[in-house]
């Protein structure tokens, strides 16, 4: 049989420095039959150049050049035009082991998923650090959600370092204009999923610049983000999840609120009600309301956690 042919969508934008490097590691895979899609995001340096270079030698290599949308608006063009039966993306930044595909295509073929995962090696500063590790090769969807709600979870969220089957994207696309976009999506293409697998071989290399967008949180598109995911499962009636982001929910909410009312700003009423609202569901969960004293508090006694909050400014985390 012929090897099925895997698309590798690059988005690009400002990586001059790193560039050559994450090109050489696709270009050198040992599984060859590859559709290798570099999207120029607009890029203001020689980016542009250097992928029409690359695309001259190797005629495997499809370039856009677009204006700049962001990441999800890149990664969702390569998906437009994308042929392969299977789909990864690596962060142009970011390299890749030579084994990489021909490793994650084994897995998905010998088990029969719809997604596989490899592991990842961090690295910034000339320093390395291994972020998560477990033994297990094969998970339902149910059991890879569960993984990606876990604490240290970076290996399930994001987008790279992943294969996917390309029919999960028939009607799916990144959303444009978030930060954190991987956190919105994720969750989404393992609930589709029947079954995900995952190998502890390292196999993908995360760069983390530290003048990096993903550096920086962004709470607000964190807070949509982790709504989004309650509502989503709720909808489904998954109870399984929800106890696992309702209390990340509530914080956000009570750190959005706090921020907006130390500012006067009329929309903190809407976040309040939302929070009540969510509180209520505290409820009908496992985990008491009391394990987290700043939402026990103020669900109780909201003046009395104003009074907690300014006594007890180290207790509260500094996200907005």
């Amino acid at each position: 049989m012929p090897e099925p042919l895997v698309s590798i969508i690059v988005p690009i934008y400002k990586v001059e420095p790193y560039l050559r490097r994450c090109l050489d590691s696709i270009v050198n895979q040992t599984y060859t039959n590859l559709e290798i899609i570099l999207v120029d995001d607009g890029s203001p340096d020689n980016c542009p150049q250097i992928c029409d270079k690359y695309a001259e030698k190797d005629k495997r290599i499809v370039v856009v050049h677009k204006k700049n949308g962001g990441l999800s608006n890149a990664r969702n063009v390569g998906l437009d035009i994308c042929q392969g039966e299977y789909i990864s993306f690596v962060d142009s930044d970011d390299w890749v082991s030579e084994t990489y595909i021909k490793a994650l295509i084994r897995l998905i073929a010998e088990n029969d998923s719809d997604i596989a995962i490899c592991e990842h090696l961090k690295t910034a500063e000339e320093k390395t650090k291994k972020e998560f590790f477990v033994d297990k090769k094969n998970y339902s969807s149910k059991e890879a959600l569960l993984r990606l709600f876990a604490k240290n979870n970076i290996t399930y969220v994001v987008s790279w370092g992943k294969l996917y089957k390309n029919s999960l994207f028939a009607s799916f696309r990144f959303p444009i204009g978030k930060y954190h976009e991987d956190e919105f999506t994720t969750y989404i293409l393992f609930y589709n999923s029947k079954k995900i697998s995952y190998t502890s071989e390292i196999l993908y290399y995360y760069y983390q610049r530290s003048d990096s967008i993903v550096s920086t949180r962004h709470p607000w598109d964190v807070l949509e983000c982790l709504e989004q995911r309650y509502i989503f499962f709720k909808e489904r009636s998954e109870t399984t999840f929800l106890p696992l982001i309702l209390p990340s929910l509530c914080w956000q909410l009570l750190c959005a609120y706090w921020d907006l009312y130390i500012r006067k700003d009329l929309s903190s009423h809407s976040y309040l009600n939302k929070l009540r609202f969510y509180i209520k569901d505290f409820q009908h969960i496992k985990k008491p309301l009391l394990h987290f004293i700043p939402l026990s508090i103020f669900s109780h006694i909201p003046s009395l956690y104003f009074l907690y909050r300014k006594i007890s400014p180290l207790h509260i985390r500094k996200e907005f």
